[in-house]
């Protein structure tokens, strides 16, 4: 005889009744360790965000057109790239809209490199603002001031949003290192230094409202043949605490001029990789320009994005057109940015169209294979 299925028990109330008394004896004995999932309020469940000033990062990083941002609280973020990517930029603009949120702003600048004409160019005025600059010099002095700011945020106000930017990973150094003459070998010891610190912190973030950010320099892995060949300072510990991992990645410059003798840089062309993601689907990619006298233009390459998702329509070379609303919006090309600009509420109505468009659907009923698909998952370059 073919064995019997196994039909699935039904969830009855003596279940829950159960869970709850299970969840009830063990906070008892170990003060709030433990939670119903999906019905308490957990540290892992992420409640609040922080932008990157990017619609287009913000989406890529949570898959969620429904969310204003992409910086986790509570977890910790780490961005990384080559110079002159704009790393400090970002997290400067990540640390503006903690303040606006009623947050505080920490800046752990271990490269002495805190530049108050540019914090005040993104609107980030340290002197008319609750921003706390904090300058360290090794490892453990960061992860000791982390930690105290921790408590004293539960101690005083710990509903109270807090983000803390370390700038950098790479520039810091360990205690040792500083105490030791500079022939001496340190080979490992700042990679168990950050193992140590991160096993400290990380389960303290979650539960007090605190977004960690680290910044990290971008280094060539000698010996590596095929795929990646790039490497970041700090060892393994980083890579495996953090939820979100972004790559920056220089695209080109932005010049000015017609001569040789006029062309000025006043910026970059970046494009952003998601390497780990624990929000949203994984190596999410977009680009973005940051501009060295002003920061960044959000609206600048949403053209682009729009016209590739079918939400804007070709007139001609120089003209396209979108309806929103109901209304026809048409423009040229050149004068986008112009346009945008001065609608304020055309650009509040095509903001969601662009999140949409950057989605990655879920279910398996709204999507199907196809042999692009499956030709990207075989191209080891992809992965």
């Amino acid at each position: 005889m073919p064995p019997k299925k196994k039909t699935a028990k039904k969830k009855t109330e003596d279940d829950s009744i159960l869970g709850d008394l299970i969840v009830k004896e063990l906070n008892t004995k170990m003060a709030g360790s433990a939670y119903v999932f999906g019905k308490d309020d957990t540290p892992t469940e992420v409640k609040r965000w922080l932008t990157t000033g990017s619609a287009q990062l913000d989406t890529i990083i949570t898959n969620d057109a429904e969310k204003e941002g992409g910086i986790p609280v509570g977890k910790l973020v780490e961005i990384s790239g080559e110079s002159q990517t704009g790393k400090s930029m970002l997290s400067y603009v990540i640390l503006k809209d903690c303040l606006d949120k009623g947050g505080i702003p920490v800046l752990i600048d271990t490269e002495n490199a805190a530049n108050i004409e540019f914090l005040q160019l993104i609107g980030l005025d340290p002197i008319e603002t609750n921003f706390c600059l904090i300058q360290l010099d090794t490892v453990e002095k960061v992860f000791e001031a982390i930690e105290n700011m921790i408590k004293l945020i539960k101690a005083n106000e710990p509903d109270r949003m807090v983000c803390i930017v370390w700038d950098s990973i790479a520039a810091t150094s360990t205690d040792q290192e500083v105490r030791n003459d500079y022939d001496e070998n340190t080979i490992g010891l700042m990679a168990r230094r950050m193992g140590q610190g991160l096993r400290k912190v990380i389960r303290l973030i979650g539960t007090h409202n605190v977004s960690l950010v680290f910044l990290n320099q971008v280094r060539k892995n000698i010996g590596v043949m095929f795929g990646d060949d790039t490497i970041t300072p700090g060892g393994s510990a980083v890579p495996f605490f953090s939820s979100l991992r972004i790559k920056l990645i220089n695209a080109g410059k932005i010049t000015v001029g017609n001569t040789v003798a006029d062309k000025k840089t006043i910026g970059a062309k970046v494009r952003a990789k998601i390497i780990k993601n624990r929000f949203g689907p994984p190596l999410g990619q977009c680009e973005f320009k940051v501009y060295y006298n002003r920061g960044m233009v959000d609206h600048e390459d949403w053209l682009e994005v729009l016209t590739k998702a079918g939400h804007i329509n070709k007139i001609s070379a120089q003209k396209s057109a979108i309806t929103v609303d109901g209304k026809t919006h048409e423009f040229k090309n050149k004068d986008w940015l112009e346009y945008v600009d001065n609608n304020p509420d055309f650009k509040k109505a095509i903001t969601p169209l662009l999140r949409e468009s950057l989605v990655v659907k879920r279910h398996k009923e709204q999507f199907s294979y196809s042999d692009e698909v499956v030709e990207a998952v075989e191209s080891e370059e992809e992965i």
